[in-house]
């Protein structure tokens, strides 16, 4: 198995919707915020090359927004996913399949591009894969979440014929496992890498940053913050008896981490990045 992290960009959102009801003065000594109080936040992508497979996890932001959302939401670039992936020398036409965490706007969006007025698909090779809870649940949603459901590009996805709804929990590929947790938004799916010689995690908006580690650094963005809890409690148990590696989507000062069980609870051990250890 073969990881590399892509870049989609970057973007940034409000330090209290990032930290929920955890106070400034806490959160803001380790993750900063500038005067408006925005937190700068990162697209981190994940390339995983299983034999002959081409697995992208996750695609950013895209370019089907206008001017005004796109400077509200501090979006630095709209194209930027494709760049990354030609660095590494990769292009969009060698990526057989494109694996979404969930199908809110910051983390799907990009798998189709807006061409002189018409939506094309990012990655003309690819299957997507969606979980089948997540898909419907989308449809339906509540007045909160919407906003973050970008209705036309998810109906030109499954209008496509490429959009496989995943049901289950379990290995997707060798090496490649699916957990659902569902205190974000219902049927979010997080991946767990198995290489070998280390299990890497991609945390998605579980743990959006290192500094949603504690417990109760449970973002305003989670439907049900409860359950996010819960779900948190129990992964950083298995994360540290286990060491897994913590790869974090969106946070622009930490790539990885890891944890450990202490008197106090699960707590950050350390940070790094994944170059470190491959």
């Amino acid at each position: 198995m073969k990881l590399i992290p892509i870049s989609a960009g970057h973007f940034h959102c409000d330090g209290g919707a990032l930290f929920g009801a955890i106070p400034k003065v806490l959160w803001n000594k380790v993750y900063p915020c500038n005067e408006d109080n925005f937190t700068q936040l990162t697209l981190r992508c994940l390339l995983v090359e299983i034999a002959e497979r081409i697995i992208l996890i996750e695609t950013g932001i895209g370019n089907h927004y206008p001017e005004k959302h796109l400077k509200n939401n501090g979006v630095t670039s709209v194209d930027e996913l494709e760049k990354s992936l030609a660095e590494k020398g990769y292009s969009a036409a060698d990526i057989t399949d494109v694996f979404f965490t969930h199908l809110h706007w910051d983390h799907c969006t990009g798998a189709v591009k807006n061409v002189d007025g018409k939506l094309e698909l990012t990655f003309p090779n690819a299957t997507l894969w969606s979980s089948k809870t997540q898909w419907e649940h989308a449809k339906i949603s509540n007045p909160r979440e919407q906003a973050a459901f970008h209705r036309p590009v998810l109906d030109f996805m499954m209008d496509s014929g490429k959009l496989q709804l995943i049901e289950e929990e379990g290995e997707f590929l060798p090496g490649f496992e699916i957990r659902f947790f569902d205190g974000h938004t219902p049927g979010q799916m997080l991946p767990i890498l198995h290489t070998g010689k280390h299990s890497f995690v991609y945390t998605s908006d579980l743990f959006p940053t290192a500094a949603n580690i504690p417990l109760l650094w449970v973002s305003a963005y989670d439907l049900d913050p409860v359950k996010v809890m819960e779900e948190k409690g129990k992964f950083l148990k298995e994360a540290a008896e286990k060491d897994y590696i913590l790869f974090f989507e969106h946070d622009y000062y930490t790539e990885c981490a890891s944890v450990q069980d202490t008197e106090k609870g699960v707590q950050l051990k350390s940070k790094f990045s994944m170059e470190e250890l491959l």
